[in-house]
């Protein structure tokens, strides 16, 4: 079984921490020597975490947002890790490597540089699809879509999935020949440039992109350790 060191340096390898500022990568938040049977994973701390660890008889858990975590709660022996921006840019919505090959895409590559790393990418679906079928897929993913910019496109076959958007980030997706634009929140500043290139736009929310980043970060660690087992909390509400 991993121990809490060698599942933080699997998780600097799949985020590419290193692109990232030292104080943004993240990294072990309560220090552990015990074996990783089994591994929790939420978004933030909530008030009955020590006993949903002890309930779920967890060895670690993994927090995105752990700041508010009371350390003297934690019950002893068990680890904690965590990670910021990596895990928003990298598992979320952006330049996702899982998510391209969940959706199938082809001649996937980067779009949007900051700081010398990509915020997204931009790729061929493996068939036209139309808005709605393109919504379906979306929804299918994330459990639902917060808001659509239909703008008349009847047809998309390629799609540029990027962390954010802005008028210039759609015009980069209009220069590289996307008909749409996924991103987790739809800002109003950018409804004039999707009108003005013919672009659909589809936002998924931020906690739905956030989710199905923890549902993949614990598919990830189950098939790079096979005995390790995982649970996940998802309360909505939290």
């Amino acid at each position: 079984m991993p121990n809490l060191a060698e599942l933080s340096t699997f998780l600097q390898t799949i985020l590419e921490t290193e692109y990232f500022p030292s104080e943004e990568r993240g990294t072990i938040y309560i220090s552990s020597v015990r074996p990783i049977r089994r591994m929790g994973f939420a978004l933030d701390p909530w008030p009955t975490l020590p006993s949903w660890l002890e309930h779920e008889d967890l060895d670690a858990i993994f927090l995105h947002r752990p700041q508010q975590l009371d350390r003297d709660t934690v019950p002893p022996t068990r680890g904690v890790l965590y990670a910021g921006a990596p895990f928003d840019e990298r598992l979320t919505i952006g330049f996702v490597p899982r998510m391209a090959e969940v959706l199938g895409l082809r001649g996937r590559s980067p779009m949007a540089d900051k700081s010398g790393r990509p915020l997204g990418m931009v790729g061929d679906l493996p068939k036209p699809v139309t808005t709605a079928e393109w919504r379906r897929l979306v929804m299918d993913m994330y459990g639902g879509v917060d808001e659509v910019w239909e703008n008349n496109v009847q047809s998309i076959r390629k799609v540029a999935i990027v962390n954010q958007i802005t008028p210039t980030l759609v015009q980069e997706a209009a220069n590289r020949g996307a008909q749409a634009f996924l991103t987790p929140i739809l800002r109003e500043s950018a409804q004039a440039s999707c009108r003005a290139n013919n672009m659909a736009a589809f936002s998924t929310g931020i906690k739905r992109a956030e989710h199905w980043g923890l549902r993949t970060l614990a598919g990830m660690i189950r098939e790079r350790w096979a005995g390790v087992r995982t649970a996940i909390f998802e309360d909505r509400g939290q």
